[in-house]
């Protein structure tokens, strides 16, 4: 997105709509706090001035064909647009999501999420937080999108750059959805047809809700916020596991589904939160899934060709369904080795314990005979 026109700004000069709408000059980021310069302080995405810096990092293009002419057909039954989709429509079922990454502790999080054979789904962001393109070859970031869909996860857009979908004007809004559908398309070669807004908010009133079902996309929100992104300590994070708790308490599997909504982006979240929630949801009978699957979207659906705007080809889909059957069948065979192995240790402990009995009675039974044979030999002795 180019930004407006106006004065352009040096370094260190004030920018921004405090600043009569002053532009930075070429190369120059315009900072939160309305000052050009370079750096992350100043070009970070979501906070920078993307209008009035033109180095800001949401003012990057993702390299490539612009997607904002693929066209969008409705794939599936799933609601476009909307209120936003809130909870899964089959019940038992339990989608934990992801939002901001990848990041830094991701490939972390995948060690989690496969050790325990669970599905998640990432919605992903560009060039939040200074970490550079995820479709940058330099960057770790191609590679771990890569891995998440080869390992059964679902990614989904939560747009270029994080922006408040709200407080952008309607061609801002375009610009957000279909740079991240390149750079994701630059990784994948396709682009989702799911997404969730920045802070969890698209109004009709803003224009936003019109925007995302004109450019094809479901609007997923959650009905468990983790509030993670409050909780950043491992005392405090036992804040976020109180609310998951309390949300499992208030139903169960036989009717009850949930939407989860976490940030890989947090250690904590990574390293603490995730597993917990795993353990308390297998615990109470909740069956894994992403997203799509817990709306009962075939895998095809989840994404778009960016030729032609369809469902993804079917040996593409057919590889993502198998991805997700292996992941589930990893899982299933994981539970039966568990039970296998407790019932042969249990097996063996009682063995061991009749072993035990049975030798401890055949002591009892060789003391009884001494016994008896010594008192023989006395009364041998006494004739």
């Amino acid at each position: 997105m180019e930004p407006g026109l106006g004065r352009r700004q040096a370094a260190g000069s004030s920018c921004g709509p405090n600043a009569g709408g002053a532009v930075c000059g070429p190369g120059l980021c315009c900072s939160a706090d309305g000052v050009c310069g370079v750096g992350r302080a100043y070009c970070d995405a979501p906070e920078c001035l993307f209008e009035y810096g033109p180095a800001c990092d949401a003012n990057a293009v993702p390299s490539g064909a612009n997607t904002s002419s693929v066209p969008r057909p409705r794939l599936g039954s799933v609601l476009y647009g909307g209120g936003g989709v809130t909870q899964c429509s089959q019940a038992g079922t339990m989608a934990i999501t992801y939002d901001d990454g990848p990041y830094i502790y991701t490939s972390e999080l995948l060690d989690i999420l496969q050790a325990n054979g669970v599905p998640a789904t990432f919605f992903v962001t560009s060039v939040n937080l200074h970490k550079g393109g995820i479709d940058n070859a330099s960057t770790a970031w191609p590679g771990i999108i890569t891995r998440m869909v080869n390992e059964g996860h679902q990614v989904a857009s939560h747009t270029f750059s994080h922006q408040n979908l709200n407080e952008i004007t309607s061609a801002e809004r375009f610009d957000q959805m279909v740079k991240n559908e390149m750079a994701i398309r630059n990784v994948l070669g396709y682009f989702p047809t799911y997404m969730r807004p920045p802070y969890n908010t698209c109004l009709r009133t803003a224009g936003c809700v019109d925007d995302l079902e004109a450019l094809g996309y479901h609007i997923i929100k959650y009905n468990v916020d983790t509030k993670d992104y409050e909780n950043l300590t491992p005392e405090l994070i036992q804040n976020s596991k109180d609310i998951f708790s309390e949300a499992l308490d208030g139903g169960n599997a036989s009717s009850s589904n949930f939407i989860i909504g976490n940030h890989d982006i947090h250690p904590q979240t990574v390293t603490n939160l995730t597993q917990f929630i795993i353990d308390e949801g297998t615990a109470q009978g909740y069956r894994f899934v992403t997203v799509g699957e817990c709306l009962g979207d075939p895998a095809g659906n989840w994404y778009r060709d960016p030729e032609t705007g369809g469902a993804i080809g079917t040996s593409a889909a057919r590889a993502l369904k198998r991805r997700s059957d292996e992941t589930a069948a990893t899982k299933t065979l994981d539970a039966r080795a568990g039970a296998a192995s407790a019932t042969a240790e249990n097996g063996a402990a009682a063995a061991s314990g009749t072993a035990e009995s049975g030798s401890g009675r055949l002591i009892a039974v060789g003391e009884i005979l001494g016994a008896a044979v010594s008192l023989i030999n006395v009364a041998f002795g006494l004739l």
